[in-house]
């Protein structure tokens, strides 16, 4: 029973945690007419985005720090970025004509975690 209840009380910390996580997520703007450009404090893995009215697009080849946004009008989605190191970032996806902001530098606190992992040797 007690294991059961610390078991309970670590599931509701990790779902509370992924919760202020996601209530987090900064909100990136972007449209047809500009480039927005996202840099990254390592290099980029992978980048999602939700719907195909928003286009990320970053060197597959070489990987470099930067990506490309681009949007056309349509509903609001996301965006997944993974660090070569594992790092993951998420971010809300948002149409507008006009933009005020045109370059973010994502700094590695803005991380909500890492691809896999890190675990601990127990030597």
């Amino acid at each position: 029973m007690k294991n059961y209840l610390l078991t309970t009380a670590a599931l509701l910390v990790i779902v509370f945690t992924s919760a202020q996580a996601q209530e987090k997520l900064d909100t990136i703007y972007a449209n047809e007419y500009k480039n927005v450009a996202l840099f990254f404090p390592e290099e980029i893995s992978q980048g999602i985005t939700g719907a195909e009215h928003f286009v990320f697009t970053y060197n597959r080849e070489k990987q470099q720090h930067f990506g490309l946004l681009q949007a056309k009008p349509g509903r609001e989605s996301n965006l997944l970025v993974i660090g070569t190191n594992g790092s993951v970032f998420s971010y809300i996806l948002k149409y507008k004509k006009q933009l005020s902001r045109l370059n973010y530098f994502i700094p590695e606190a803005e991380s909500i975690g890492k691809e896999k992992p890190v675990v601990k040797d127990s030597v």
